[in-house]
């Protein structure tokens, strides 16, 4: 896991009050709603969590927005623990049938967002497709959308809850409530294009649920929530009364009404209509502060009851009770003001439940996994492989499946690439990029995970180097160059002049001029071969006296055929603008490093668990032929092992300190490696701050320094944190600690769960952001970077830039 306690600021108001917080579907967009009528939608530059800015604005004068949803993608995926054994993606996990709320000509979804407002009005607006560059735009005046308006129902009224969800049809199921009036009204409201390009709601009443007026008198309608289940509409109404609160679930009967017989034309004719029944009723002895319902799309439902006496009841569809905890204080903390919890909210994977009372203080307690199998204690890895496996299907991010399983990382990882391994070679493709940002998480909280990052960037670099590769005849051949190349390299071919006797040089022709501006990731690309070949003997001995951990790059039989492959087209291009070749340091005179190293690997590939002795002895005379680069090591600032997990749980953080358990931990292992090299911009110059042995107990206090966004790899934005999954908790200011207790289980079948709490101050608790890193490099970007770690008038300005960084921290 990262550091927990560290925050990010958004915006801040002191005049308006932010009365909604919603992510969009991919979690780049957060959209703040106001209660005099403001909405604001703002994003990341470059996808840093330290430096956001305000895209568009949309303004309803004088209307409280209490609601508000995006429009949905189409995308969803079915979860089903039953289908476990079954092999293939396509037929373990299954495509719901979900229809874009509003689509372009071809079915592209539309970017854009629903709001209601307390005075029932309703509001519909679009996003362009293009975003706003923020380095252009003047985050002074954003860009204010038009907003196309329309009343829910035949008239507007007073609304004091609501609730908003998606409908498989593509339209939104609302569902509303005055206090007043014993009744809720659900309506299907449904977004239009017409042709002037305005937007126009259509609204349809369905049938209402009446409370019993026997018991209606001394009940008050607290929660509303309404949710499509398996193709049933299931709604959940909350009550609080004098004794406690009452919890019912309602669901949508079809139910058929025989025509009368004068009336009917044949003896089987009927009508059919919908009704509002009650299946379920709950009592508690204490009042509902909030509901939360979890997000993964399976065969039943879970709800979080969160009650003002500080417990959460989890319940499943029937309101059947699963488990119970409850959060006490510790003797010491008896003075202080009564702890009451307020809000909340589950992760996208529901293995977290996220909490907030009226001190500021955020709880992380882990959901009951028997929900999804009821054998799980037979084989405990089978849920979260399968939500790894998830994970990688859909792109939602899998922190919080991470943090639960630190201790199972290694079985995880194998048991992950196996079932990954398994799948055709086009399903692989497609979801090859998804798979290394999973495996690339795993790595971070492993000890060994440069290779992987090398990895990553071999992909990016590969597919950025084959997208230029154009055929000279699409007609006659079956297949582009790229595959014809795999296809031919599939031999162990040793000589690559052989190789580039059966292409067609056509097909490789590339511009002179744009293999020049590729010569930075060509030296890229032979650094990492020779030093693959220069770590061959130690990367083979070293299992032979420890056990292995992480990912090593020499063994992944897919990289080492990926660098033959680029050495190829190296070599082509070579001969088109030997400009582009890459440089070498070279002891022996008319020595050809790339086809040796061609040679080799080759070799290698043959046999990547164990490579002969021969083999290994001609890497390492390797070595003493030409000059082997230093690898450029990015090790991540913040990141902490499983070691840091030792403690017993629950984990206490305050905001802006480090914790206690933490300052045990021993650094120089767990967090630093040597020294750290952390690339940041500041003034629109790249600098490289190295942390020396007596800096690195400041290193948690770097953001002291004025960061205009980060460039690094090792950025949080890649790591399993509390502040990917959480992005909606920037603002928090720094409160006194409150120690929590460890939490006591009633009816569960899980036992520790554990718990997290953050101390600080907020009002609204958004939904969660289902946002997964991009392990796509931007090849300008990286070219920039490498050509810049090897000049010396940049290393020169990188030490002084790191005195002055040292002294004016």
């Amino acid at each position: 896991m990262t550091i927990l306690y560290k925050v990010q600021s958004v915006c801040g108001c002191k005049e308006a009050v932010a009365s909604v917080l919603e992510w969009n579907p991919t979690g780049e967009l957060l959209l703040v709603g106001y209660k005099h009528g403001l909405a604001e939608i703002w994003g990341m530059k470059a996808n840093c969590m330290n430096s956001w800015f305000l895209l568009y604005t949309v303004n309803l004068p004088c209307e409280e927005i209490i609601n508000v949803k995006f429009f949905h993608n189409s995308k969803a995926t079915y979860f089903n623990m039953q289908k476990k054994d079954l092999q293939n993606y396509s037929d373990k996990y299954e495509r719901l049938d979900q229809r874009p709320t509003l689509a372009y000509f071809g079915c592209s979804p539309v970017e854009g967002c629903f709001l209601l407002t307390a005075s029932g009005l309703m509001g519909v607006f679009t996003i362009p497709r293009i975003p706003m560059n923020p380095e252009t735009s003047n985050s002074a005046s954003p860009s204010e959308l038009n907003i196309f308006t329309n009343s829910i129902g035949l008239s507007r009224c007073f609304i004091t809850h609501c609730s908003i969800s998606y409908c498989p049809t593509g339209r939104f199921n609302v569902a509303i409530n005055n206090w007043s009036e014993p009744r809720i009204s659900c309506f299907k409201i449904g977004v239009e294009r017409e042709q002037d390009d305005t937007l126009n709601l259509k609204c349809g009443a369905m049938a209402s649920i009446f409370l019993q007026r026997a018991d209606n008198e001394n009940k008050e309608i607290s929660v509303v929530h309404w949710r499509t289940v398996n193709c049933e509409e299931v709604a959940f109404v909350v009550y609080d009364c004098m004794e406690g609160s009452f919890i019912e679930q309602w669901n949508l009967i079809k139910k058929h009404q025989q025509v009368h017989k004068l009336l009917q034309k044949n003896k089987s004719d009927f009508m059919q209509w919908e009704q509002w029944e009650i299946t379920a009723k709950l009592s508690l002895t204490s009042r509902v502060c909030d509901l939360s319902l979890s997000k993964l799309p399976t065969e039943s439902l879970l709800l979080f009851a969160i009650l003002r006496d500080n417990s959460v009841q989890i319940l499943e569809t029937g309101l059947k009770k699963i488990g119970s905890t409850v959060f006490e204080r510790v003797p010491e903390d008896q003075m202080r003001a009564p702890c009451k919890l307020l809000t909340s909210d589950c992760t996208h994977l529901n293995q977290l439940l996220i909490l907030f009372d009226n001190l500021g203080q955020m709880y992380a307690m882990q959901v009951p996994t028997s929900h999804y199998d009821k054998n799980y204690k037979m084989s405990p890895l089978a849920v979260p492989v399968c939500l790894l496996e998830y994970s990688v299907i859909t792109g939602i991010d899998a922190a919080d499946v991470l943090m639960l399983n630190l201790s199972h990382l290694e079985a995880l990882t194998e048991k992950l690439t196996e079932n990954f391994s398994r799948q055709t070679a086009y399903v692989r493709h497609f979801y090859y990029s998804n798979f290394l940002s999973l495996k690339s998480n795993i790595c971070r909280i492993q000890t060994k995970q440069q290779d992987f990052d090398d990895l990553i960037t071999l992909h990016a670099i590969a597919i950025a180097f084959k997208s230029l590769l154009r055929p000279s005849d699409l007609s006659s051949q079956d297949k582009g160059p790229a595959e014809n190349l795999s296809m031919i390299l599939s031999e162990p071919v040793g000589d690559v002049d052989k190789v580039l006797c059966v292409l067609d040089a056509k097909d490789f022709t590339v511009e002179p001029a744009t293999l020049q501006s590729l010569q930075q990731l060509i030296q890229w690309v032979s650094d990492l071969a020779l030093n693959i070949l220069h770590k061959l003997t130690e990367d083979v001995l070293k299992p032979k006296f420890n056990k292995r951990h992480g990912y090593e790059i020499c063994r992944d039989v897919i990289a080492v055929s990926s660098v033959r492959e680029l050495l190829v087209m190296i070599r082509i291009w070579g001969l088109l603008n030997p400009h582009c070749l890459p440089i070498y340091t070279k002891s022996v005179d008319n020595f050809d490093v790339l086809p040796v190293m061609f040679r080799l690997l080759t070799r290698l590939m043959q046999n990547t668990s164990e490579p002969d002795d021969s083999l290994l002895d001609e890497c390492s005379v390797l070595s003493t032929q030409v000059l082997v680069p230093t690898r450029h090591i990015n090790t991540p600032t913040t990141l902490l092992n499983s070691n840091a997990t030792s403690k017993l749980f629950p984990f206490v953080f305050q905001t802006s300190v480090e914790s206690l358990n933490l300052q045990d931990v021993h650094y120089e292992e767990v967090l630093f490696s040597h020294t750290i090299k952390d690339d940041i911009i500041v003034g629109n110059r790249v600098y490289q701050h190295v942390l020396r042995k007596e800096e690195r107990q400041q290193a948690t206090v770097l953001e002291k320094v004025e960061i205009v966004s980060c460039v690094s790899p090792s950025s949080w934005e890649n790591s399993p944190t509390i502040a990917t999954m959480f992005p909606q908790l920037y603002k928090i200011p720094c409160n006194s600690l409150s120690p929590i207790s460890t939490p006591s289980l009633a009816n569960s079948h899980t036992e520790n769960l554990p718990n997290y709490v953050l101390n600080g101050e907020a009002q609204h608790l958004g939904e969660m952001s289902p946002k997964r890193s991009n392990v796509t490099v931007q090849v300008k970007v990286l070219a920039d970077e490498i050509a810049q770690t090897k000049t010396d008038d940049v290393q020169a300005q990188y030490n002084a830039n790191g005195e002055n960084m040292k002294s004016s921290g």
